[in-house]
């Protein structure tokens, strides 16, 4: 019996063979672990990449939108002048000139209307205010301004200036990008405050060009800042004159 007892004793006071099973787990773990930090950083990065390119791809398309209503406004422009518009009229402000009244507003179903661009018997353009129908456009403010003169591109004279689009651009990052896909830089051209107030105001006289830095002169369509970078716009010469 004191042997058995020995022998009991002793074997309790053996060491135990660790568990290989154990061992294995808490490796696979371990390796688990670092494998789903690897792919949730891989997935974060993926998906600031695709809201990136989903980003650039909304501002692309309302500067595609943008620039299809100067191309339409252009050439309805010229439409009137080969229906027998006289191409100085259309240069002037309203009630002389190019009629900008917009569907609904008073005046617009009364005649004449060959002269007002957004009615079917006119120019027979569709009118838009913004690039896109949401609460805040990359351009918006959507204009026509008759007495505007870009230096280089027509005449240079207030009298008989250049019919002029302009927008205002909802911010630098949006200004940079339209330059980019109309002039192929990034850069922004700065205007005189004075004088880029003066863009939003129909009929207005204004010359773009000598108070551009750098200067506009010779350049169709540009996106603009103020001089303290604070407010944007674009401008197209429609029909230069």
């Amino acid at each position: 019996m004191k042997r058995l007892v020995a022998w009991v004793s002793r074997t309790r006071s053996l060491p135990r063979p660790e568990n290989p099973e154990r061992g294995n787990v808490l490796l696979m773990v371990l390796i688990g672990i670092v494998l789903l930090a690897a792919l949730t950083a891989v997935i974060s990065q993926f998906t600031g990449q695709q809201s990136d390119s989903l980003s650039q791809q909304k501002m692309d398309d309302e500067i595609a939108r943008m620039l299809a209503q100067t191309s339409a406004l252009g050439g309805a422009l010229n439409q009137m002048i080969v229906n027998g518009e006289n191409a100085d009229t259309l240069y002037q402000a309203p009630p002389i000139g190019l009629n900008t009244v917009i569907p609904g507003a008073a005046g617009y179903e009364t005649a004449p209307h060959n002269l007002k661009i957004y009615h079917p018997l006119g120019g027979g353009v569709s009118y838009m205010s913004s690039s896109a129908n949401v609460a805040s456009p990359l351009a918006f403010g959507f204009k026509i301004n008759s007495g505007a003169i870009v230096t280089g591109v027509g005449a240079t004279d207030a009298v008989v200036g250049d019919v002029v689009f302009v927008a205002q651009v909802s911010s630098e990052a949006a200004c940079q990008r339209i330059n980019t896909v109309v002039a192929g830089s990034s850069a922004v051209p700065v205007l005189l405050t004075a004088d880029f107030n003066k863009l939003f105001v129909a009929g207005t006289a204004v010359t773009i060009g000598a108070d551009c830095t750098p200067s506009c002169a010779n350049t169709p369509r540009m996106c603009v800042s103020n001089t303290d970078a604070t407010a944007w716009g674009f401008y197209s010469a429609l029909l230069p004159g």
